[in-house]
């Protein structure tokens, strides 16, 4: 267990407003993830990111180096000054061995987030995980405790009711466009097509809007998006020259500079002066702040759901009780977890040293005596050879786990 360490800025330690400036550039991630984890020494990374946090997850073997989020910072921003660094340093959360894995376990039960009982970040957390897998960042022991992680989620999910009458940041959302009775025949164009808009097309269709145009970076992603909910798709490139105009633009997409500028709103717009609705769930944000001032815009973003998100806690306080409950439990459960995956490590050799007592046994020890047997004789014995070969594999191994159990009771 002390081997995980979390370095995590969220929405509790920065405020959502400070939080965007932690965002780098996607093409950038994996080379600066990949030097993060050689300066640390570690054996595992997993980088998170979500509109409320910022999170980097390590297995480490020894003693965390000396200054570890100062390094990090380093590399993840080399451009920073060192005010810019004395910020950050003074708004992180540096988390060691048990306490580390409990935040992990309510990041993705979303005890941590910004709205208690939205599903989403679980899916968040996996997605986080396969990513830095692909990557090559994580170890075995990064494996085992997101696959815990998913484990005790999904069964707080289950068992208390702290997602029922489901919330997200992007109902949320919705929840205000109800508010300003935007029509179902409004033209909805939707920035970006990753699963917080797959989740935002979704909802807004089965509450009847029909009307969407979807732009995003990589095109496959926005024509797979379009192709599920039968809808157009454009490059973002394409919305310079995009002239059906719209009601309402969503934007959740990952980038680092504002993709609705000035110019680029006045040419979607084509000269109509009704009211525009303005959806930005991107952090940092998608949206340019002059054109969030303009007088026929009405707009929200992540940040301005606070108050929404409060009332949410309120209502979930006595299953957030439950849920730590379940949490403290399976943090238990999981020091046996570790414990099962060091013996295994442990005895990964034996399968390798006991083939070698074997054919040494074969070849050499007893090769005159199994020579002289007659071909149905040394069968019976090769069989009989693979069979103890197994078992004397298996038994220590088994017998090991037994006595660990015991020991934890």
């Amino acid at each position: 267990m002390d081997r995980y360490f979390v370095i995590a800025f969220t929405h509790h330690s920065t405020g959502l407003k400070n939080l965007e400036s932690l965002f780098i550039d996607q093409s950038f991630l994996p080379a600066r993830l990949e030097k993060v984890k050689q300066e640390l020494s570690a054996d595992g990374l997993m980088y998170l990111a979500t509109c409320n946090r910022v999170e980097f997850i390590f297995s480490i073997p020894g003693e965390v180096e000396k200054d570890p989020v100062k390094k990090l910072l380093a590399i993840m921003h080399p451009s920073w000054d060192s005010k810019k660094t004395k910020w950050a340093l003074s708004h992180v959360l540096e988390l060691r061995g048990e306490e580390a894995v409990k935040h992990v376990f309510e990041v993705a039960s979303s005890l941590d987030s910004l709205v208690v009982g939205e599903r989403e970040i679980i899916t968040q957390v996996r997605t986080a995980y396969e990513w830095s897998h692909e990557h090559k960042l994580t170890d075995d022991f990064i494996r085992i405790l997101i696959k815990k992680t998913i484990e005790v989620a999904k069964r707080i999910y289950t068992d208390t009711k702290i997602a029922d009458k489901p919330v997200s940041v992007m109902s949320l959302a919705c929840r205000k466009m109800q508010e300003w009775r935007v029509g179902f025949d409004s033209r909805v164009l939707m920035i970006g097509a990753g699963q917080t808009a797959d989740i935002m097309v979704k909802y807004l269709t089965q509450h009847g809007f029909k009307q969407f145009a979807v732009f995003n970076r990589t095109v496959k992603h926005a024509k797979e998006l379009a192709a599920k909910y039968k809808i157009e798709a454009y490059s973002l490139d394409q919305l310079k020259t995009y002239k059906k105009g719209f009601d309402v633009i969503i934007t959740c997409a990952k980038t680092t500079d504002p993709i609705i500028t000035e110019g680029i709103f006045e040419k979607l717009a084509i000269g109509e002066k009704t009211n525009k609705i303005l959806v930005d769930l991107g952090l940092p944000p998608n949206i340019d702040k002059a054109v969030l001032k303009k007088k026929n815009v009405k707009s929200v973003g992540v940040k301005d759901l606070g108050e929404l998100a409060k009332k949410n806690m309120e209502e979930r306080k006595a299953e957030i009780k439950l849920a730590r409950v379940i949490i403290e439990e399976s943090i238990r459960d999981f020091y046996t977890d570790i414990k099962s995956r060091k013996i295994d490590i442990a005895m990964s050799g034996v399968p390798k040293r006991m083939q070698e007592i074997k054919e040494q046994a074969i070849s050499s020890v007893f090769h005159k005596e199994i020579q002289s047997l007659s071909p149905g004789s040394r069968e019976v014995l090769e069989k009989v050879v693979d069979y103890l070969e197994k078992k004397y594999i298996s038994i220590p191994m088994q017998l090991a786990k037994k006595i660990l159990m015991n020991q934890d009771k």
